[in-house]
């Protein structure tokens, strides 16, 4: 029988930026991968890790899913703003405490997830 080479799986064992400002892009992850994937990359990296999403939804629904993989993880939703420039209204009072509170916090972190 012959032994097969080890190969690396790209949600387990993702590649890693080399430096600072280096860029990933995932897609095609369906399900939770995606957060599996996200909590792996943040294990290995030293630093904080911004994962932008398409909208509040993905972010609420990925956020989830992150506290699951990475339950000891400190992560940050910076949530929309949710007004557009000529609206006479301000952002909901939750969304606007959310912000602050997230704000906050992102100057003493060391490790962690933002997500936006």
């Amino acid at each position: 029988m012959k032994k097969l080479p080890m190969q690396t799986n790209p949600i387990i064992n993702p590649p890693l930026p080399k430096k600072t400002g280096d860029r990933l892009w995932f897609g095609n992850l369906h399900g939770s991968s995606l957060a599996l994937t996200i909590s792996n990359i943040v294990r290995e990296q030293k630093g904080m890790v911004l994962v932008i999403t398409k909208d509040m939804l993905a972010a609420n629904r990925l956020e989830q899913a992150l506290e699951f993989f990475a339950p000891n993880m400190t992560i940050l939703n910076f949530p929309d703003w949710e007004t557009l420039p000529y609206d006479t209204f301000s952002p909901h009072q939750d969304i606007v405490s959310q912000r602050l509170l997230t704000m906050s916090r992102l100057p003493g972190l060391t490790q962690g997830i933002l997500i936006v």
